[in-house]
């Protein structure tokens, strides 16, 4: 990776781990084309410049028992720095909260909650999707289907 642009051979590296991270050196050296050492070289590459920043196992929501995915959308109170730590700070202690993100549009934030049933979900907003962390309104869709889900980034 010279000068922090990927090559082909980067782009087919990761386009394989993204695929399969639990691919061993050799397998992955054999799929793109590489020795070995040369394989394992540019992986620790992309590793130290953030490229690659985990690896991680991807679980079925559904076979553990989270059916129910729920787009959250939400505005503040009021423009407050603290208010918004305070947001932030809670939003990444809860589990069921896979994403949160800030946006521009007329909401502020949107999240990405699973929950085993709708009571659940009930209770999360009644818990802590209110004004006490400074949220004004929330708005909730309900995933009736899922086209497609992956974690692939286009390389």
């Amino acid at each position: 990776m010279k000068n922090n642009r990927l090559d082909n051979i980067d782009r087919r590296i990761l386009r394989a781990l993204q695929q399969n991270a639990r691919l061993a050196n050799n397998e992955l050296a054999d799929q793109i084309g590489l020795s070995c050492s040369a394989c394992l070289r540019r992986v620790k590459i992309l590793e130290e410049s953030g490229v690659i920043k985990r690896y991680a196992t991807l679980c079925d929501a559904e076979k553990l028992h989270y059916p129910f995915v729920i787009y959250v959308y939400g505005t503040f109170l009021e423009e407050d720095y603290k208010i918004r730590e305070r947001f932030i700070f809670e939003m990444k202690l809860l589990p069921q909260i896979s994403e949160c993100h800030m946006i521009s549009s007329d909401w502020d934030f949107i999240l990405k909650v699973h929950v085993k049933n709708l009571d659940e979900f009930h209770q999360l907003k009644k818990d802590y999707l209110n004004k006490g962390i400074g949220i004004k309104n929330i708005k909730s869709d309900i995933v009736i289907k899922t086209i497609k889900d992956t974690t692939d980034l286009p390389l």
